[in-house]
């Protein structure tokens, strides 16, 4: 072989162990939540939270029209786990000018509320667009989906998540949130 060649094959090599190098793989129980399961189970982990709740999420609206919306009814569990003396933090889109200006309800709005109940709330830079939906509760159960936190995501679409029950994943994630965190303005 030429020389070329096993430089290549070394690169190839190098690059394939740095990719499994960085993946992690722990022991876990997942569950599916789809659709309708999501709020129930996301529901009921913030109201019996003890510790902490972590969450970062796309898109939230809060319906003054509609106070017992379901996205309304997660808001207010925050505040209220908080209340409890639970440790709450939340990471919100900024949402730029673009999509305010296209009638997509502002997370700032949301953030006034929560802030007000005690919730600590981050704002993302402007520059970044946050489109993860998570949440950690207790440092032991973490929710990853595609659900945001709106009438439509709630009540209408078709939405796929998983709650993980594994303290190890947990702790990832919570770091996840907090490198998330020091880029926040």
């Amino acid at each position: 072989m030429k020389p070329a060649k096993y430089l290549y094959i070394f690169a190839l090599v190098l690059i394939s162990a740095s990719i499994c190098m960085s993946c992690h793989s722990f022991p876990a129980e997942v569950k599916p939540l789809n659709d309708s399961a999501y709020f129930k189970t996301v529901y009921s982990l913030i109201s019996n939270a003890q510790r902490s709740v972590y969450v970062i999420m796309y898109h939230t609206i809060y319906y003054e029209k509609y106070p017992d919306s379901l996205s309304n009814r997660l808001v207010k569990s925050l505040v209220a786990a908080r209340k409890r003396g639970v440790d709450v933090s939340v990471i919100m889109d900024r949402m730029g000018e673009e999509r305010k200006t296209q009638g997509s309800p502002d997370n700032e709005d949301v953030a006034k509320i929560l802030s007000a109940g005690g919730v600590k709330v981050y704002m993302d830079d402007k520059k970044v667009t946050t489109h993860s939906k998570l949440l950690v509760v207790d440092s032991r159960f973490t929710v990853v989906g595609s659900t945001n936190w709106s009438y439509q995501a709630l009540n209408q679409n078709n939405e796929t998540n998983a709650l993980i029950d594994s303290e190890q994943v947990a702790k990832e994630y919570i770091k996840y949130f907090e490198d998330i965190v020091t880029l926040c303005k």
